[in-house]
Parts: C-alpha cells; sequence; structure tokens
C-alpha cells in the first residue's frame, strides 16, 4: 500500500466490500472474501484504537485504494517491522501490516456495512480492559493465537 496498490474507483465491484475514514479523504474497496473478525486487546491495538481492535485482513493485492493523498503510515520506533495507517486529516485508524507480508489488516470500523462478518477470535484477552466484557462463545487466546491454526 505504500505506493504499490492498484488504483480505482472504490465500490465499482459488485464483489467488493468499501470503506473509508470519518472524514472520506482516504476511501477504498477490498475484494471478498474477508477473513473473519478478531478483537485484539494488546496495549498497542488499545492504544492505536482507543479501546480495542476489532479487525478483519485480506491479501494487499486486493485492496483498492482511492486518491489517498491523506493516508499515512506511522511505523512505531521500537518495532520498525510493523505499519499503522490512518487519515492524516480525521485521525482514523484504518489498516494494519507487518511489513513484507502479504496481508493487510483492516479495521472492521472502517467498512461500510453490512458486512456480514462475525467475530470469531479474540486475541491478548488476558489485556482486556477492565469495562470489557469478553463474548464466551468465541475463542479466546490469552497472547497472540499459535501460528498455523
Amino acid at each position: 500500500m505504500d505506493g504499490t496498490q492498484r488504483r480505482r474507483a472504490p465500490g465499482a465491484d459488485d464483489d467488493a466490500a468499501t470503506g473509508r475514514c470519518l472524514c472520506g479523504a482516504v476511501r477504498y474497496s477490498v475484494q471478498r472474501p474477508l477473513r473473519d473478525v478478531f478483537e485484539c486487546h494488546c496495549p498497542r491495538c488499545q492504544r492505536t484504537s482507543g479501546n480495542f481492535a476489532a479487525a478483519t485482513a485480506a491479501p494487499e493485492k486486493s485492496i483498492d485504494i482511492g486518491a489517498d493523498d491523506s493516508l499515512r503510515w506511522y511505523h512505531p520506533e521500537d518495532d520498525p517491522n510493523v505499519a499503522y495507517g490512518f487519515c492524516a486529516t480525521c485521525g482514523s485508524s484504518l489498516f494494519y501490516r507487518v511489513v513484507d507480508d502479504p496481508t493487510i489488516v483492516i479495521m472492521v470500523g472502517s467498512l461500510d456495512g453490512p458486512t456480514g462478518l462475525r467475530t470469531r477470535e479474540v486475541w491478548f484477552a488476558a489485556n482486556a480492559a477492565d469495562h470489557v466484557v469478553l463474548d464466551p462463545d468465541v475463542a479466546h487466546f490469552p497472547g497472540e493465537p499459535p501460528i498455523g491454526r
């Protein structure tokens, strides 16, 4: 997404989900299918979202961003291999990526609804804030889920 994504008008394809930031400066479309939603309660997601992150994911090549002059990527000094995509105009948190990973994490709240997606996992459940009530019917992982599950 750092200038390598395909460009076309978001929402141009019926098989695509669409989304945007709060002010509409960053709009995108993503080809379905999207992965089921996961909640992440790690301290970093709590800071970037203001609560916890509820996200889905898709291959980077399936995401099209319209005019993205307001899209910015933040690389934390303590972990330069990750990046957070946000709108520089309104501050909306939109994306997360690991450098050289072909998958982009998409904040579900930025998608236009209805999405048809369901929450299937809770990551870093041990870090959930005291005001959060975790759904007992959703799989919980105390930290990051095991790779390859």
